[in-house]
């Protein structure tokens, strides 16, 4: 017996039906949890018995992921929305927030033990209902994706997953362009976008399948405060973009471009250390532009 410990997933053809090939690797996985949880609550009765009763009503799954980035390719599903340019490397892909209720949906697999016994878990009906990215001063690029499933599946059946040799994004290959002005002096920060699934009624012990409704985008920066120009673009009510861009060459890069933002700014003036200053943004929309070797997401 051995602990497998990976995670892959497969783009399912028609949801809840389990991807035929799920061996796809997904970046440099971290973190994993199924979140399968009874849905039940405790009841009292007119019995004479001095004891509440469970009632289970069925199984709830949320699965919840954090990976290191090595390709946009899963960010795919949060934003369910992909256009595919270019005939030969570099191909360009342009993540766009879907017009559409119904996301596109995977099936996880949790690979847990191989040899003797081996087995792992399959969760069908994956969608995303969160996905959001973030980064720290000398840190790598690092996706938390909190997903809505149909239900858990114990499967024996544990296919190779071929792991990507890209390296991993790093804070320092980034770039943060604010309202056309590079800006060197950001340390940290993080990028959301939220879908507000709406679950359709349970049937059976499993949930129905979740329906996006209008979807949040947030996204924060903590930077040196060195002037005021941050302040004023709170102060004038600007509306401005904002461009992060995580580059490994010329041709190899992710870019989120936040569109049309209003800027609220908090600035404490501390006695001592380094004068800080944390940018909230409201933008009004989101998209990703990846260039790598890949030919289609």
């Amino acid at each position: 017996m051995t602990f497998r410990r990976i995670v892959s997933y497969g783009e399912e053809s028609v949801y809840g039906v389990p991807a035929e090939d799920l061996s796809q690797w997904i970046g440099g996985a971290t973190k994993f949890s199924g979140g399968v949880e009874l849905a039940s609550e405790d009841v009292a009765s007119l019995s004479g018995i001095r004891r509440r009763k469970t009632m289970v009503h069925g199984v709830d799954t949320s699965p919840q992921l954090e990976y290191y980035v090595q390709t946009g390719r899963f960010f795919k599903y949060g934003f369910g929305s992909v256009s595919n340019t270019g005939t030969s490397p570099p191909y360009i892909h342009t993540l766009r927030i879907s017009d559409g209720y119904e996301l596109p949906s995977i099936t996880l697999l949790e690979h847990r033990i191989s040899g003797a016994g081996g087995h792992g878990y399959l969760y069908t009906g994956c969608r995303v209902e969160s996905i959001t990215v973030s980064w720290e001063e000398d840190g790598l690029l690092t996706s938390s994706v909190e997903l809505l499933a149909q239900r858990p599946i114990k499967t024996t059946s544990l296919p190779s997953v071929e792991p990507d040799t890209r390296d991993y994004f790093r804070s320092s290959s980034k770039t943060v362009t604010i309202n056309g002005v590079e800006n060197s002096y950001v340390l940290e920060g993080s990028i959301s976008l939220t879908n507000n699934h709406v679950r359709l009624p349970r049937v059976g012990d499993y949930q129905g399948r979740p329906i996006a409704d209008v979807a949040d985008i947030t996204a924060e920066l903590t930077l040196y405060y060195l002037d005021s120009s941050i302040y004023e673009l709170m102060l004038n009510k600007t509306l401005f973009d904002v461009v992060v861009r995580f580059q490994r060459s010329a041709s190899d890069y992710i870019e989120f471009r936040l569109f049309d933002c209003y800027a609220s700014v908090d600035s404490e003036l501390a006695a001592e250390g380094e004068l800080m200053q944390t940018l909230t943004l409201k933008p009004s929309d989101l998209e990703v532009e990846i260039s790598d070797d890949i030919p289609a997401y």
